[in-house]
C-alpha cells in the first residue's frame, strides 16, 4: 500500500499496531517513522540489541533493520492493558528467517506501547526478545488465588 492512502493520524492504538506491523513487513520506513511520537523520551529494543532512546535513533535504527527490505511477520497471542490515554499490549511476533538450510520460522517476545496524543494514537515504546529456543508458549497462571 502506497504510503499516500495511509492514514498520519490513528483512530486506535489498534490501528496504529496494525501499521506498525505493515511497515515492517513492506520494509516502509517512512511509514515507520510517522507512527511514532516524536518525542525524545520514546524507546525500542530489537533483540539482542541495546536500548535506542529518543525519536530520531530509533527512526535510525528501523531505517538500518529494514534498508535490505520488509521482515516476514505474523503477530499471534495479543494480549493488552488499557487506559483512555494509554495501551500496552503484549504479543509474540512469528517471524521467517533465512537459516543455512532454508528458511526457519522464529518467535520473538514483543511489548508495545501507544499513548493517545491530540492528533490520534502514536507508538511510544517497543521492545522485543527472542523467545527462548526460538519458540514461545504461553503461560497462563490458574485460576483463584495468587497468594
Amino acid at each position: 500500500m502506497s504510503r499516500l492512502v495511509k492514514p498520519m493520524l490513528f483512530a486506535s492504538p489498534e490501528e496504529c499496531e496494525r501499521a506498525f506491523y505493515e511497515a515492517m513487513e513492506h520494509g516502509d520506513v517512512e511509514s515507520m517513522g510517522d507512527l511514532w511520537l516524536q518525542d525524545d523520551d520514546v524507546c525500542c529494543t530489537h533483540p539482542g540489541a541495546p536500548r535506542i532512546v529518543g525519536y530520531n535513533a530509533v527512526r535510525s535504527s528501523w531505517a538500518s533493520m529494514l534498508a535490505s527490505g520488509g521482515v516476514p511477520v505474523h503477530v499471534l497471542g495479543r494480549r493488552s492493558f488499557e487506559s483512555p490515554t494509554l495501551v500496552v499490549s503484549n504479543l509474540i511476533e512469528e517471524i521467517v528467517v533465512q537459516h543455512g538450510a532454508g528458511p526457519q520460522v522464529v518467535h520473538v517476545l514483543a511489548s508495545n506501547a501507544f499513548v493517545k496524543t491530540p492528533g490520534g494514537w502514536k507508538m511510544v515504546m517497543h521492545v522485543g526478545v527472542a523467545a527462548p529456543h526460538g519458540q514461545a508458549i504461553d503461560v497462563e497462571a490458574p485460576a483463584g488465588t495468587v497468594h
